[in-house]
């Protein structure tokens, strides 16, 4: 290798998420004995776009399989996997922090032990070298790596300064983390041999509750697994996924990530997590927020509220595969119908028809029963099949008639992006902002505040329902606006523009778990799948 030019460094594949987040997001999920707070005695990181932005390794066989590997570019290889040019701060520095905050104890805690559990393909000798270039390996207990690499022990654990391979049971265990923190918890020496010396004595017990084990990873999945031997994580910290369409030169690269590359209350949030964790349960009320503005105290009128659909609208979004569905206005067969209905609206968690509660909200909404106030009905969501398919799912369901539009970006080439209403009669149409201006969002409502007639092309003709539409839509602000979306997403309207942010939003419950005869699912939510209170909220 060449002294004077850093060695090429080829990107590690992984596994990945093409679900993104905005920031860092951290729940407890429910269990037994969770009233009592147990504290978090272990904190398990994923390395790759979690502890780093995404990986980078030179191809040198060395890094994989010495345990004293040294390199004169280590400096630039840390800069690559972990330094964020998307953030003003030092991100090394920012991390570093955060893990020896995370480390330290308090009156109650003697401490935490950290460690990681990757894929890696290069194995766990090639993360620690990177963790090392990076000046943060003395921070770490133990690495383990869930990817068979010949000839590489699956572990190395820190004793005193030095590092020593080991062996840990990986291999008598199903091939999923959830399972991996629950083999941690019953035999946490055999993971971290060094317990057996007593260096690690005061921190961990002879056997851990799998709720004191905490997870920050990137890859939803691992969270949780299905099957005949279903396993969670309790503590979880999902980090954000993202493409970066240039990065160091080296183009587009997708699915990136890292602790805090885009949004530095990271850092804060896993440590506050860590602390206290009681704080983040998983719950299934809607939140609603009204942002302080110039004007609030006159208490504006809200005249338009905007729903997601996927998993807002609906616990799940199921689309039939005929084609006709994202084709045809109106496709509705009643050999499938019954089934879209319930899959996508009914909720099997609580007594009593959803879809029934849907119309009685959605009605409410649109016409209030005490005051008489009218307001518009919309949907903003992020759907590749359109707005026809979501139109049509809608119809089953009869709850179209509450909306007066349906806006789909990301729809594929070929579906139609936009559905209105004019009297009882559905109409497409092309929206003015398309995916490549509009993905995002803020751009949407920005166009739709200036403009409001190319969102709601039945305003134009001013007569009947739609001259109610128009008043209400003319001399539109974003304090008339309510932004109702899935509380894992970011949010519709708060990504671009700060002059265009959502002032008033409704965040409803996100969960995983089983449904019916699909198995474990991911991201569900639905306003009301599990608490018959959000409706009112």
């Amino acid at each position: 290798m060449d002294a004077a030019s850093p060695p090429p460094l080829d990107r590690t594949p992984s596994a990945h998420s093409r679900y993104t987040t905005a920031a860092a997001w951290c729940f407890e999920r429910h269990f037994e004995g969770q009233e009592l707070r147990p504290p978090v005695r272990v904190v398990v990181f994923d390395c790759d776009e979690t502890l780093t932005l995404s990986t980078f390794l030179p191809d040198d066989a060395a890094l994989r399989t010495q345990l004293d590997w040294t390199s004169p570019w280590e400096e630039y290889i840390a800069t690559v996997n972990f330094e964020s040019p998307f953030a003003t701060s030092g991100r090394l520095a920012l991390l570093r922090e955060m893990l020896e905050d995370l480390r330290r104890g308090t009156h109650k805690l003697p401490g935490r032990s950290l460690a990681v559990l990757t894929r890696n393909t290069n194995g766990p000798v090639a993360c620690l070298n990177l963790l090392r270039a990076a000046k943060l390996a003395d921070l770490f207990d133990a690495v383990w790596c869930m990817s068979h690499v010949p000839g590489i022990p699956a572990g190395i654990y820190r004793a005193g300064t030095d590092w020593v391979a080991f062996d840990p049971p990986l291999a008598s265990l199903p091939d999923h983390k959830a399972h991996v923190l629950h083999n941690i918890a019953e035999q946490p020496s055999a993971w971290f041999p060094q317990k057996m010396d007593g260096s690690l004595m005061s921190m961990l017990p002879d056997a851990l509750r799998p709720q004191e084990i905490m997870l920050v990873d990137d890859v939803r999945t691992n969270f949780q697994c299905g099957g005949s031997d279903p396993k969670k994580v309790y503590r979880c910290c999902k980090v954000a996924r993202y493409d970066a369409p240039n990065f160091r030169d080296m183009g587009l690269v997708r699915d990136m990530g890292g602790i805090g590359a885009h949004n530095e209350e990271d850092y804060k949030t896993v440590v506050d997590f860590a602390k206290r964790p009681w704080a983040y349960k998983v719950d299934w009320r809607v939140h609603c927020i009204e942002k302080p503005f110039d004007g609030a105290a006159l208490q504006p009128p809200v005249q338009l509220v905007i729903f997601d659909f996927d998993s807002a609208l609906t616990l799940y979004t199921f689309m039939p595969e005929d084609s006709r569905c994202s084709t045809e206005i109106g496709y509705a067969p009643e050999s499938v119908k019954r089934r879209y209905v319930e899959y996508n609206f009914e909720s099997p968690y609580l007594e009593g028809s959803r879809v029934e509660q849907l119309q009685n909200l959605l009605q409410s909404l649109s016409s209030d029963p005490e005051t008489g106030e009218r307001r518009v009905l919309a949907i903003l969501t992020i759907n590749e099949a359109g707005a026809i398919a979501v139109l049509n799912i809608l119809m089953m369901a009869d709850l179209a008639k509450h909306f007066s539009a349906v806006w789909t970006l990301s729809a594929r080439v070929g579906q139609p992006d936009g559905v209105y209403r004019t009297g009882h009669e559905w109409r497409t149409f092309t929206l003015p902002v398309r995916e490549a201006d509009g993905r995002h969002k803020s751009s949407v409502l920005q166009s739709l505040l200036s403009c409001p007639s190319g969102w709601f092309p039945q305003i134009s003709g001013g007569c009947g329902e739609e001259a109610i539409e128009e008043r209400l839509l003319s001399g539109l602000s974003l304090e008339n606006i309510v932004l109702v979306d899935d509380a894992r997403s970011p949010s519709l309207l708060l990504e671009d523009d700060e002059e265009y942010e959502a002032l008033r939003h409704c965040r409803v419950a996100s969960y995983d778990d089983e449904y019916r005869d699909q198995g474990l699912l991911w991201h569900m939510g639905g306003l009301g799948a599990r608490s018959a209170e959000a409706s009112d909220s």
